[in-house]
């Protein structure tokens, strides 16, 4: 049984990334709408790049399977949060969100924000378990 790794994601990275969010965006309550590559490359790049950046992949027999691409930054209220951008991973998914929570509090945030929009409950389960509880409600109609 081939074990999965769980590391700092590259540059290099990026090209596996890509097809494995657009698989994740078109499978999601997003899924109608237009797939924006650079938008996501450009999330990527601020995310390794700033010291307030988190950027991490899943690896599988040396293929990137998933990733977690996430910033810490001030809210609406001042408040310093983590704010995942993309979560994506067929394995390993919860070593990447605990991973993305530990380095969040070294980073001074105060809370975690993890956003399903896979319209999975396995997902939503399984952030429950690791403590992610509803924190708020959003709303969301495509147009």
């Amino acid at each position: 049984m081939a074990i999965m790794e769980l590391r700092d994601a590259t540059f290099s990275d990026l090209e596996a990334l890509l097809p494995i969010a657009r698989h994740a965006i078109l499978n999601s309550t997003l899924g109608g709408l237009e797939f924006n590559e650079a938008i996501i490359q450009r999330n990527f790049v601020v995310a390794m790049q700033f010291n307030d950046g988190f950027a991490k992949v899943v690896v599988h027999k040396e293929k990137v399977v998933g990733g977690l691409v996430g910033l810490v930054m001030e809210n609406h209220f001042g408040i310093r949060c983590a704010v995942d951008l993309f979560t994506y991973s067929s394995n390993n998914t919860d070593k990447l969100i605990n991973s993305f929570t530990q380095w969040s509090k070294s980073k001074g945030a105060q809370f975690v924000q993890v956003t399903d929009f896979s319209k999975k409950s396995r997902y939503q389960k399984l952030i429950t378990l690791l403590g992610f509880e509803p924190g708020g409600t959003n709303f969301i109609k495509v147009i």
